[in-house]
């Protein structure tokens, strides 16, 4: 907290649109820096920002998630697949930053959020993989203990998660 992140093994020529999270969290205010294989954030005072995510819906969760800690208000549109995926992401997303303390209105298409300061909380996973990793990044930096029953879904996609996390 307070410092900077690296993550490694990143290949921003991939085809993948989850890329994107470089430019839209620099939209945010981060500041981010790009190495040759890896990209590096540091701690960045965020200003909310809208979000099509009609290429981009896997990142919704983790969106919502800075978009919890980012001043004013953030709307992420485009995103009605969500509702079809492991779980409904965006009903659950909601619920969730709820749970949290974080002002949220569930749309048709998204997520309008209001930024505030998240409170620790206990919550379910969806028995999605997605959910889990976007609400324990929050969880690590909320005010207050936190829990997430069922966290195993995580191995669905990143079974060394919470090892490299913690």
């Amino acid at each position: 907290v307070g410092g900077e992140v690296t993550v490694n093994g990143i290949n921003l020529d991939s085809l993948q649109g989850d890329k994107e999270i470089v430019e839209l969290l620099r939209r945010f205010g981060a500041e981010i820096s790009v190495g040759k294989n890896c990209v590096t954030a540091k701690k960045s005072h965020l200003k909310g920002i809208t979000v099509n995510a009609s290429q981009t819906p896997d990142l919704v969760p983790v969106l919502a998630v800075a978009a919890s800690f980012a001043e004013g208000e953030t709307l992420i549109h485009n995103a009605e697949r969500l509702r079809i995926k492991e779980s409904d992401r965006l009903r659950e997303t909601a619920a969730r930053l709820k749970a949290f303390g974080i002002n949220v209105t569930e749309t048709a298409d998204g997520l309008k959020i209001i930024g505030g300061k998240p409170q620790g909380t206990d919550i379910t996973s969806a028995n999605d993989h997605r959910i889990v990793m976007a609400f324990s990044v929050m969880a690590a930096y909320s005010n207050g203990d936190s829990s997430i029953e069922n966290a195993e879904a995580i191995n669905k996609s990143y079974p060394l998660f919470f090892t490299l996390l913690g």
